[in-house]
């Protein structure tokens, strides 16, 4: 059991005596009985002093707060040995950051970064697991993952200034035409303060989120079967996908559209009309037009890649708000799985193919937009297709 603790120190204790324990008692299983075996297994209380000391060869005690982290080269490397803990900044407010040099480099070569947080298996002494990733020859990779105490613009400028300051000390800049993340408010003013010149694109996905929030806030999904609701909510996140000159006009043909007054659920769709005037079309200080909208974009609309991301992870993961360590070691890990991945690219093999539904939902879209632009549908007919063609709604 010791030699278990020194060989997988980021586990638990339990984890590693429950790990052990159930594969001695399936040994002993094939020559013992259970009451033979029951006699002879040691609780875990006996043992846990012991397996404490034979923990402390090969990490330090979990530091209960973020003043009291104090990472030795195990936890500030790659799996090869690299340079990995790149940012250590603050005390109280303590800002951890893993990359490598060469991620750093593809970061600074990306034409779109995209940024994500994730909380789920966060330790608990930081807020959130927050991720810049981009693309390499077609596969979206992550480039830096940060550990941050909140969620504040003053954070999130620490941030970025902390990448950018490191970019510089290796030769590169760190200022990519655009970025695409979520609609964290104090984000999008991080962005506009630390980098005026790059665009700032919405994520599609978190767009639709933030509008099926909405319905189920004010309970209008409670009529989401009815077809003349469902057809104003889908045409209404449609509207992400028409021209930016146009989007005035198609959210007034919508709105004509939408339940009358004889509808049994009028009011529901008139509250969500009124949400969506004064947060999407009216508020050009928070959420300008400009960002939420995708039209003609038929690459990466949304970060639902960085979606995807999270879930995996989670899986690696399996349970909430790790410890510190074990934190580590899945970064590790990923660093090491993406390193190879970027290896093989390098080597000239494709990227992995988008799925047969996701080809499918970009091509019909591509095609509405061509008979759109040609004057084969009208203004509203296109929106009716691409609302029949949700992406994530």
């Amino acid at each position: 059991m010791k030699s278990a603790v020194l060989a997988e120190p980021a586990k638990s204790l339990r984890e590693v005596y429950t790990g052990v324990l159930t594969a001695t008692v399936n040994t002993l299983r094939v020559t013992h009985n259970e009451e033979e075996i029951g006699a002879a297994v040691p609780g875990f209380e006996s043992v846990r002093s012991v397996l404490q000391r034979s923990r402390a060869k090969v990490r330090p005690l979990l530091p209960r707060s973020r003043e009291e982290i104090d990472l030795d080269a195990r936890w500030t490397h790659t799996l090869t040995g690299a340079r990995f803990l790149l940012f250590d900044d603050g005390s109280i407010n303590r800002i951890l950051g893993f990359s490598t040099n060469e991620l750093i480099t593809s970061l600074c070569e990306a034409s779109t970064v995209f940024m994500d947080g994730t909380f789920r298996v966060v330790p608990t002494i930081f807020t959130q697991l927050y991720s810049l990733h981009g693309f390499f020859k077609g596969e979206m990779v992550p480039f830096v993952y940060f550990l941050l105490p909140d969620k504040s613009k003053e954070t999130y400028v620490r941030m970025f200034n902390l990448v950018k300051r490191y970019a510089m000390s290796i030769g590169k800049s760190f200022d990519p035409p655009a970025f695409q993340l979520d609609f964290e408010i104090s984000a999008l003013k991080a962005l506009e303060e630390c980098f005026p010149r790059s665009e700032r694109e919405g994520s599609l996905f978190h767009f639709n989120q933030s509008l099926w929030r909405k319905v189920r806030e004010l309970r209008l999904s409670a009529h989401y079967g009815d077809s003349e609701v469902k057809r104003f909510i889908r045409c209404t996140a449609a509207l992400a996908l028409v021209p930016l000159d146009r989007v005035e006009d198609a959210w007034l043909e919508i709105k004509s559209d939408s339940p009358t007054f004889e509808h049994p659920a009028y009011q529901k769709p008139e509250d969500f009309k009124m949400y969506f005037i004064n947060t999407w079309m009216e508020n050009e200080t928070v959420f300008p037009r400009k960002i939420w909208n995708q039209y003609r974009n038929f690459g990466a609309r949304t970060t639902n890649h960085l979606e995807g991301w999270h879930q995996a992870l989670n899986r690696d993961v399996k349970r909430s708000h790790v410890n510190l360590f074990e934190m580590i070691e899945h970064l590790q890990k990923q660093e090491d799985k993406f390193r190879l991945d970027m290896m093989r690219l390098r080597m000239g093999q494709g990227p992995p193919t988008l799925t047969k539904v996701y080809r499918r939902l970009n091509d019909r879209l591509i095609r509405l937009t061509g008979e759109f632009e040609s004057g084969a549908r009208t203004l509203l007919d296109y929106v009716r297709g691409v609302a029949h063609n949700p992406p994530s709604m």
